[in-house]
């Protein structure tokens, strides 16, 4: 059975059509940064509560989405919210280039971003039979 919405038909879709809708409708913007025939480089793109740019790059490796699931995993696990809060910190401390000026500010908006590298990992998690 084909599925079809104003002329789109889901049944049609390629593997990065799937992983750009997915994260599209989770709220991210989607680039490409590499692609070959059986490799692709997505950055992952949203603001944070305190307005960062935040982005989060992820590989789909063999046309696998396992493969960017665990990607996105591991971003997650890997996240560090002290180290990435201390690169946005001036010499005294507080926040700069467009960063909250208060340290914890920042440290509870590194924390958001850290969730919300999870929460695309959970949008592609729920949306996981697709790909089957």
């Amino acid at each position: 059975m084909s599925i079809k919405m104003n002329g789109y038909n889901k049944e049609n879709e390629t593997i990065k059509d799937k992983v750009e809708r997915i994260a599209r409708e989770a709220g991210w913007s989607v680039y490409i940064d590499d692609e070959t025939e059986d490799h692709i480089c997505f950055d992952f793109g949203k603001y944070s509560p305190a307005g960062q740019d935040f982005h989060v790059s992820a590989e789909l490796e063999d046309m696998e989405i396992e493969t960017l699931m665990d990607n996105l995993n591991s971003r997650y696990a890997d996240f560090d919210c002290s180290e990435e809060t201390f690169l946005w910190l001036d010499s005294t401390g507080h926040g700069t280039n467009g960063a909250p000026y208060d340290m914890k500010d920042l440290y509870e908006d590194m924390e958001a971003c850290q969730e919300m590298i999870m929460e695309l990992y959970r949008a592609f998690e729920s949306a996981e039979e697709e790909f089957l």
